[in-house]
């Protein structure tokens, strides 16, 4: 069986951009589930490309079905993973990257744990060198307004205190660094254990 790899870490942290990276090596035959979520569409999004929009009622009878392998509610808005985008795409052969926040990665872990599959899973936990990098990185998105930007701080904040529910945890303080670690985390091949939080 091909692997799910989980990758989480705060808003803003440089998820999207190691992704993009990491998918410039064909050889790693990775895959990325593309997750459901009931926030409204961003102008630059794709239906089915960065998140199949829902809304409360459609995710409401899918978590009825238990169609979701987690699911989460943060910042007023529902996401969740779908079990049937894992696994269509490791019955094509791929390893399925699943990017979700923290509380949705550590649910992967437990039900990973809990039916003895662990070893088909690599938890990855990316975090910004500091702070205030991270908060320079949101507001460079400028789509965020400040009160938004102090929460997901704040989220932040509380998210790094979880980071040894993870096996890999890395500071993204350098891309080509991080996608290098990341890649031999995804062979099997130590990179020295941890960085350091």
């Amino acid at each position: 069986m091909n692997k799910v790899i989980i990758i989480t870490g705060p808003s803003g942290v440089g998820k999207g951009t190691i992704e993009k990276e990491l998918f410039k090596f064909k050889e790693l035959k990775l895959a990325l589930s593309c997750s459901m979520t009931t926030r409204k569409k961003r102008a630059n999004e794709v239906e089915g490309v960065h998140y199949y929009f829902s809304n409360n009622e459609e995710f409401s009878r899918k978590i009825e079905n238990d169609e979701f392998l987690e699911y989460s509610s943060h910042f007023g808005n529902y996401y969740g993973t779908l079990k049937s985008e894992v696994d269509q795409h490791i019955l094509k052969g791929f390893d399925v990257i699943v990017e979700v926040d923290t509380v949705g990665a550590i649910n992967i872990i437990n039900k990973f744990n809990d039916e003895n599959k662990s070893d088909k899973l690599i938890s990855i936990f990316i975090t910004p060198p500091n702070l205030e990098v991270l908060e320079e990185r949101i507001r460079t998105r400028n789509s965020e307004s400040d009160d938004s930007i102090k929460q997901r701080l704040k989220k932040a904040k509380k998210e790094i205190k979880q980071t040894s529910n993870f096996k890999f945890i890395i500071i993204n303080n350098n891309l080509a660094d991080s996608v290098n670690k990341i890649i031999k985390a995804i062979k099997g091949e130590s990179y020295e254990l941890q960085d350091k939080y």
